[in-house]
């Protein structure tokens, strides 16, 4: 399975790279201008906005099948690193403060 973050809005899926899933809002067709989205994947799913014209003479690219794209959280490439960020986050906003509070009221005792 392939996450993609906005599976709804987009009609076709194409892997442009490694790194880049495009995402078009319309099915491309001959002689026509389609909107589309670069996800990259592998930078924390930043995105780039663009315009593609496809004339006769393009080849249009093939959809992959949507039954292989998932919106589910869980299938990101980069859920360890935001479980880092959490803990590393969560120690220094319950674990000191915590911590602080113990040895202030220790000396009241």
């Amino acid at each position: 399975m392939i996450y993609v973050p906005d599976l709804e809005n987009y009609k076709c899926f194409v892997v442009r790279s490694e790194n880049v899933i495009r995402a078009y809002k319309q099915i491309p067709y001959n002689n026509s201008t389609i909107e589309y989205r670069d996800y990259y994947f592998n930078s924390n799913y930043l995105y780039q906005d663009g315009e593609q014209t496809f004339s006769q003479y393009t080849t249009l690219p093939i959809c992959l099948d949507n039954n292989n794209l998932s919106t589910n959280f869980y299938y990101r490439n980069d859920l360890d690193s935001i479980l880092t960020c959490f803990l590393i986050i969560s120690i220094f906003t319950l674990l000191i403060p915590i911590t602080i509070l113990k040895r202030f009221f220790r000396r009241f005792n």
